[in-house]
């Protein structure tokens, strides 16, 4: 049977990839798809997921969400490959028409009319806070929250803060705390599953439009990565993970942890801490997925892509 999802998302090279993926998955029924600004301004992320939607033959809702966080200035990613992927304005590439609706509403329509739906997002969190405080018995249709997010060392865009948070810190703080389960996928389980050659190679065998889009998003992610002296070497899948473990949470290994955000640090403002050692006198409030099977994931993603080509 299907797991039925909401994939809320800022596409992004790799979120495009996670669309892909969505679509083409047989264990997944993707209800719809919302996006955020992020990687880039609100209306270039939703013109990237009615791209991509467009290149896997899907006609399922999309629309354009939240363009700035809940208290703080708005940041983007800044990491841009103006040559390939999606980051340059494609005109030359088909979109789906986009959904009237702001993406929190279709959100809450979507839950609403499919009660038990799981809401997977890779992208700052403003989306769902924001559906969560307007509507909160949106949390009593949800079976879950997939997010990736967060980090338990040091974070990413920051010394401290992993990049989805630092962009909505306090988005992310109302969804760690909400009334749903919630699963957290932090960056040093998603860095452990590569886009490596011959992932690329493997694809790049399977027909049709899709899987060439799929090309080109990978290959755009290995040319803009920057590694530090902790890694991780190469580019890691990122985005698609979250969508692959949505549908087989056996491709990775969970412990149940107290998560929090920090709102109030001048060097730490966006950092989450994961009491992997249980120290917290608070209770614990989330799953946190410490690592995955990366050739499992990495052989999901090139089944879901092989059955958009069939």
């Amino acid at each position: 049977m299907s797991t039925p999802i909401v994939y809320d998302c800022d596409p992004g090279n790799d979120d495009a990839l996670a669309v892909l993926a969505a679509v083409g998955h047989p264990g997944l029924d993707l209800l719809a798809v919302t996006t955020v600004a992020g990687h880039l301004v609100a209306e270039g992320t939703a013109r990237n997921a009615a791209i991509a939607l467009a290149a896997a033959g899907s006609a399922v809702p999309v629309s354009r969400g939240s363009e700035l966080p809940l208290v703080r200035d708005q940041v983007l990613a800044g990491i841009l490959d103006l040559e390939q992927g999606l980051d340059r304005v494609r005109e030359d590439l088909p979109a789906v028409a986009l959904d009237p609706r702001h993406s929190v509403d279709l959100i809450i329509d979507t839950v609403r009319a499919r009660p038990g739906a799981v809401l997977v997002a890779t992208g700052p969190l403003t989306n769902v806070a924001t559906a969560l405080r307007k509507h909160p018995a949106v949390a009593d249709d949800l079976s879950r929250i997939i997010t990736l997010s967060g980090a338990w060392g040091l974070g990413g865009k920051t010394a401290a803060a992993e990049f989805n948070v630092w962009c909505d810190p306090e988005a992310a703080a109302v969804v760690y705390s909400a009334p749903v389960p919630v699963t957290v996928l932090p960056t040093e389980a998603s860095g452990g599953v590569p886009v490596d050659e011959d992932l690329v190679a493997r694809v790049a065998q399977l027909p049709g439009p899709a899987a060439a889009l799929a090309v080109e998003l990978m290959q755009s992610l290995r040319s803009t990565h920057r590694s530090n002296i902790l890694g991780p070497t190469p580019v890691p899948l990122n985005d698609p993970c979250a969508v692959l473990y949505a549908a087989d949470p056996g491709l990775g290994e969970l412990t149940r942890v107290r998560a929090d955000v920090e709102l109030a640090g001048r060097h730490t403002y966006g950092r989450t801490v994961l009491d992997l050692g249980g120290r917290s006198p608070e209770p614990p409030n989330v799953d946190v997925v410490l690592r995955l099977d990366a050739a499992a994931v990495q052989d999901a993603l090139v089944d879901s892509l092989r059955q958009l080509a069939a």
